[in-house]
C-alpha cells in the first residue's frame, strides 16, 4: 500500500524558537483549527489539487476530509472548504463522507492511544471506485492518514493521495544511520 502526501507548508512545534515565518505559518494552521481559512490558504489547496490530479490522471476524483474531533469543530473547519474547492475544481467533495461516530477530545491534547480510523464512519457510495484527496491540517508520524487510508481502501477507494496544510518538523531529530 502507498502511503503519499503532499504538504503546503512546514509546522514547528511552540516548544521550539520560530522565525517569523515560521509563527505566522504557526497561526495560519491554529486559525484553520479555529475555523478559519483565508482565501489565499483556500487557493493554495486548490492548487495542490490541481497538480495532484494532474500528475495521477484519470477520473472519478473525490475529496475528502479527515474529521476534526468532534461533528462541529468538523463542519466548522471544512464546510466552506469543501464549498470552495468543489466550485474551483469541479471534484466532488463535502465533509460528510467521513465523519467521526461520536465526538472525542482532541488527539493533541489526550494523545492517540488508539486507531482514531475506528471513530470514522465512511459513506462507502462516496468513496467505492474513486480516487480520493484526503486532506487534514497537519501531518506528524502520519498514522492517522495510512489508518484512514487504509479504511478508505477497505470501504473501495481505488487510490489515496494525501494532502496536508502542514508537515511537522522537529530541529532535535536526527537520523541514525543503520
Amino acid at each position: 500500500m502507498s502511503y503519499t502526501y503532499n504538504y503546503i507548508m512546514e509546522y514547528l512545534p511552540k516548544r521550539y524558537s520560530a522565525t517569523r515565518k515560521q509563527e505566522s505559518d504557526r497561526q495560519v494552521i491554529y486559525d484553520f483549527k479555529n475555523g478559519y481559512c483565508s482565501l489565499s490558504l483556500m487557493n493554495a489547496i486548490v492548487e495542490h489539487i490541481k497538480e495532484i490530479k494532474k500528475e495521477l490522471g484519470g477520473n472519478n476524483w473525490r475529496v475528502c476530509f479527515i474529521p476534526a474531533s468532534t461533528h462541529h469543530k468538523t463542519a466548522c473547519r471544512y464546510q466552506k472548504l469543501a464549498a470552495f474547492i468543489e466550485k474551483e475544481t469541479g471534484i466532488a467533495c463535502d465533509y460528510h463522507t467521513i465523519l467521526p461516530i461520536q465526538d472525542q477530545e482532541s488527539g493533541h491534547i489526550t494523545g492517540k492511544k488508539t486507531n482514531p480510523a475506528e471513530n470514522f464512519n465512511i459513506k462507502t457510495s462516496d468513496v467505492a471506485g474513486k480516487n480520493i484527496i484526503l486532506i487534514d491540517d497537519v501531518i506528524t508520524r502520519g498514522m492517522t492518514f495510512m489508518q484512514t487510508t487504509n479504511k478508505l481502501t477497505r470501504n473501495g477507494a481505488n487510490m489515496v493521495r494525501g494532502l496536508f496544510l502542514a508537515k511537522t518538523v522537529n530541529p532535535d531529530w536526527v537520523r541514525h544511520s543503520a
